[in-house]
């Protein structure tokens, strides 16, 4: 009976050590703090964002004229994924090097930044079909939250002054 108490004893011990020590990795990985590279980055971010809002809060809203703001805006954000301040796409066979390692939902979020962003830019690029000003409006509304709540999940400091916003239509 002591013999079967202490196979048991053991094997509960070594399952806890599995469970229990790479989670608690995971978690210090998780909180890792991003590159010190990447508060410039993120103010540069914030600087790209405003030209791209500025001609859409135009009156009238002049969305041929932020059709370069956000393809710079994509440049920057692809940057921020080579200095690991977000994480690069899912690959098949990813080197062990490149690996992000961020917080829940950060890539999630990354990714969606960049889809928003191509979704805006596929509406706004000279030849496009001209753009239904609300639609394109709470579009962008969209993507600049999106683009929000990645930066506060993937744990990258606020911009001195915040991301810029869509000021509300002139009446």
């Amino acid at each position: 009976m002591q013999k079967k108490c202490v196979t048991i004893g053991s094997l509960l011990a070594v399952l806890l050590a599995t469970a229990v020590v790479p989670a608690a990795t995971a978690a210090r990985e998780a909180a890792a703090e991003p590159p010190a590279a990447c508060a410039g980055m993120v103010s540069q971010l914030a600087d790209s964002v405003k030209k791209v809002v500025e001609p859409l809060a135009a009156a009238p809203p002049a969305p041929d004229k932020a059709a370069t703001p956000l393809a710079d805006t994509l440049v920057l954000l692809v940057g921020m994924t080579a200095a690991k301040c977000l994480p690069a796409p899912p690959l098949s066979k990813p080197p062990a090097e490149v690996r992000f390692q961020g917080p829940e939902l950060c890539l999630s979020h990354s990714m969606a930044v960049f889809a928003g962003a191509f979704s805006v830019l596929s509406k706004i690029v000279p030849g496009a079909v001209a753009p239904d000003p609300g639609k394109l409006r709470g579009e962008v509304q969209g993507w600049l939250k999106t683009l929000n709540d990645a930066l506060q999940n993937c744990g990258l400091p606020a911009p001195a002054g915040g991301m810029p916003t869509l000021p509300n239509p002139p009446a």
